[in-house]
C-alpha cells in the first residue's frame, strides 16, 4: 500500500503560518531557487474535501492497464509499496504532480491547489496520475536518468520515459485504443516539431526545446506526445520497444510512417 504523508496540507488546513512548512526540501528540489508561494487560505474548504477524496483513492489504488504494466514492470507492486505520496500546497502553476528525490529516496508530491477544484468532480480519479508517476519510477530502475546528458540524449530519454508513462495511462483499456484520424494528425504535428528540435544546432534554442519537449499545454509537449502516440500506434511491439531501451528512440519516431 502506498504511504501518505499529509503533514504539510494538515498545517495549511489548520491555519498554521506558511513559515511552518515553507522551508521544506520539496520547494527547493528543482534547482530553481525556492518555488514556494503562500497558498490562499480561502481555498481551505475545498482543499480539505479534495484531500479526503485523494487519500481514499490512494488507499484503493488500482493501476491503469494493470496486466500490461505488470508485464513491462514486474517490480511495479514492490515499487508502489516503497513510495510515499506527499499531499502539499504552496507550489506555483503548473506544479501539480511531481516525482522528487531527497537523500537517495524518491517521493511523489501532489499539490492539491494545483490539482484544482475540478478534481472534486465525481468522475475524477487520481489513479491515472498515480500509475503515470509509478511507471516513471519503475522505468528509472531499469533505465536511470542519464547524468550530464547531451542534447540529443535528453530528447531521446524524454520521448521514451514520458512516452511510456503517457501511453500506458491514456486509454482506460489500451488494447481497445483506436489510432484514429485525430490522433494521426496530432502524431504528425508532434513528430514534425520533434524533427525540427532534433536538427536544431543553436545551443540557446536547444535549451528551449529541452524544456518544451515535455512542458506546457498537453498536446504541445512534442517529445512526450510523439513518444506516446508512437507507442500506441505500435502497441503490438511495445514490449520489444521497451527492452530495446531509449537510445535511438527519437529516430524510430521520426522514421515511422504515419
Amino acid at each position: 500500500m502506498l504511504i501518505i504523508d499529509d503533514t504539510i496540507v494538515k498545517k495549511y488546513l489548520s491555519g498554521q503560518s506558511p513559515e511552518s512548512y515553507s522551508d521544506c526540501w520539496i520547494y527547493y528540489a528543482f534547482d530553481r531557487g525556492c518555488l514556494f508561494e503562500t497558498p490562499n487560505s480561502s481555498n481551505c474548504e475545498w482543499v480539505a474535501e479534495l484531500c479526503g477524496k485523494l487519500k481514499s483513492q490512494i488507499n484503493s489504488f488500482i493501476p491503469r492497464n494493470y496486466d500490461l504494466v505488470k508485464k513491462l514492470f514486474p517490480c511495479f507492486d514492490d515499487v508502489a509499496n516503497e513510495y510515499t505520496i506527499m499531499l502539499v500546497v504552496g507550489f506555483p502553476d503548473p506544479y501539480d504532480a511531481m516525482v522528487m528525490s531527497h537523500n537517495g529516496t524518491e517521493y511523489m508530491v501532489f499539490d492539491l491547489i494545483q490539482f484544482g477544484r475540478d478534481s472534486l468532480e465525481e468522475d475524477y480519479s487520481c489513479h491515472r496520475v498515480l500509475t503515470h508517476e509509478l511507471i516513471h519510477m519503475c522505468l528509472h530502475k531499469k533505465y536511470p536518468v542519464p547524468e550530464n546528458s547531451l542534447y540529443h540524449e535528453i530528447l531521446d530519454y524524454t520521448a521514451f520515459d514520458e512516452g511510456f508513462a503517457h501511453a500506458l495511462t491514456y486509454p482506460e483499456n489500451i488494447y481497445n485504443f483506436q489510432f484514429d484520424d485525430c490522433h494521426k494528425i496530432k502524431y504528425g504535428k508532434a513528430k514534425d516539431k520533434l524533427k525540427i528540435a532534433w536538427e536544431e544546432t543553436d545551443t540557446k534554442k536547444q535549451k528551449e526545446y529541452s524544456v518544451s519537449a515535455d512542458t506546457g499545454d498537453y498536446w504541445e509537449k512534442f517529445a512526450s506526445i510523439s513518444g506516446k502516440l508512437y507507442l500506441l500506434k505500435n502497441i503490438d511491439n511495445i514490449y520489444e520497444i521497451y527492452n530495446n531501451g531509449w537510445n535511438g528512440f527519437v529516430n524510430k519516431i521520426i522514421n515511422d510512417i504515419n
